[in-house]
């Protein structure tokens, strides 16, 4: 038998950010995938497949330069052209859409899609994650607050599927930064200005707007982003004199107030972990309203990205940010994979057939079973794993079944100890 051996240099075994899951987190993993998966189902979300790779000339369109420059791009073999790793998948749900779901759009059809997959893109920090495996939805050609609200509520719902209860729900809307933003005549640090409202920095803010040469309302506006964060209603805490002077600041704030009731009216108890951030502009550019995410403890990550841009909105649940959070919690769904080890001491044809049969059984009532020969006793317990039993035939042919209560707690079926 050939055995596989690692390389002399174990730490090029796999690229930066890339990592492999062994059966158990594998399983979970599965699970957790599925029990989103349900809850975008019973929400009446239908499963697309994209592919992972698409010609750059093709996905790009869709993206901004600073996310253009995160894809992972090679020439392909034979043609020349330049293709890449999908870096996400809203282009490529767009794109989608653009193709091959005109005619129910243009019917006014809200289409309701969901899907599962990996999104591959350049880390912008020494130690970034690179491949990002998510679950997520996307609602095309409705673009009504109840839409907002439903992702907002079934985001939630995702995750409480997957076993985190609790998350706060951070809510954004980047047309208040951008629509401020355009009332600032350039030249000014848009970059150190996005940087100084992430950290809520308002001494910050107030010596950078105290140099721009403005009017007092468009300062105003730049001090209201940064302190715009907090409960929802923070939004009535807008001076009315802003309110008159900016009727699209107005309209925005009443959009979020009825998304917010929307909300309520269909999840009263999410409400209160609800949290408005206003001065938020950093994520994706294609963005044009909501932006919402999800935190839990035991993640640096958001457990959930996503919001509204030019034709539709969606989010992305980030699974391993959402398995760290099961992890600090340990609260994980429950991973032992259960089933029926059959295994032979002996390796000769006869032992094998008798070994198959069993197994054979035991699938047929239902069952997961699989079979291991040529293994002493404390070798087929330990290769049962996670089994609920193991079915052992001695090398006289002697059939001895064992359970398995707590792991690695095994014990004779008339009760004996092991």
């Amino acid at each position: 038998m050939t055995v596989l051996r690692p390389p002399d240099d174990a730490s090029a075994v796999l690229p930066r950010g890339a990592r492999d899951l062994l059966p158990a987190a594998a399983r979970r993993r599965r699970r957790v995938t599925e029990a989103v998966l349900a809850t975008f189902d019973r929400w009446g979300y239908d499963p697309v497949v994209t592919p992972a790779i698409e010609y750059f000339a093709v996905f790009g369109r869709w993206l901004a330069e600073r996310d253009r420059q995160r894809c992972v791009r090679f020439i392909e073999a034979g043609t020349g052209e330049l293709v890449t790793l999908r870096s996400d998948i809203t282009p490529q749900i767009a794109r989608l859409a653009a193709l091959q779901l005109g005619d129910r759009l243009a019917a006014g059809e809200a289409v309701r899609l969901c899907y599962a997959a990996d999104v591959v893109r350049l880390s912008e920090g020494a130690d970034g994650q690179r491949e990002h495996p998510q679950v997520g939805v996307e609602l095309l050609g409705d673009d009504d607050v109840a839409a907002d609200a439903e992702l907002i509520v079934l985001a939630d719902e995702a995750l409480r599927a997957a076993g985190v209860v609790g998350a706060r729900i951070e809510l954004a809307d980047v047309a208040f930064a951008r629509g401020v933003f355009e009332r600032i005549p350039p030249p000014f640090d848009a970059e150190a200005l996005h940087g100084l409202l992430a950290r809520k920095d308002a001494g910050g803010v107030e010596r950078f707007v105290a140099g721009m040469p403005v009017r007092e309302a468009a300062r105003r506006g730049v001090r209201l982003l940064c302190e715009l964060f907090g409960p929802p209603t923070i939004l009535g805490q807008v001076p009315e004199d802003i309110r008159a002077a900016w009727p699209w600041l107005a309209a925005r704030l009443d959009r979020r107030a009825a998304v917010l009731a929307h909300v309520r009216a269909q999840a009263p108890e999410l409400a209160a972990r609800l949290l408005i951030d206003l001065g938020e502009v950093r994520g994706h550019d294609y963005y044009t309203g909501l932006r919402l995410r999800a935190w839990a403890h035991g993640s640096s990550r958001p457990l959930v990205v996503g919001g509204r841009y030019a034709g539709g909105a969606g989010f992305a649940v980030e699974l391993d940010a959402l398995e760290a959070s099961l992890d600090h919690a340990g609260s994980e769904l429950a991973t032992r994979a259960g089933g029926v080890l059959v295994a032979t001491a002996g390796r000769d044809a006869g032992a094998r057939t008798h070994a198959d049969a069993l197994a054979r059984a035991e699938r047929a009532a239902g069952r997961r079973a699989w079979v291991q020969a040529g293994l002493q006793l404390d070798a087929a317990r330990l290769a049962a794993g996670e089994a609920d039993r193991l079915l052992y035939i001695d090398a006289e042919g002697r059939e001895h079944i064992w359970s398995q209560g707590q792991p690695g707690a095994w014990r004779r079926a008339d009760g004996s100890g092991a």
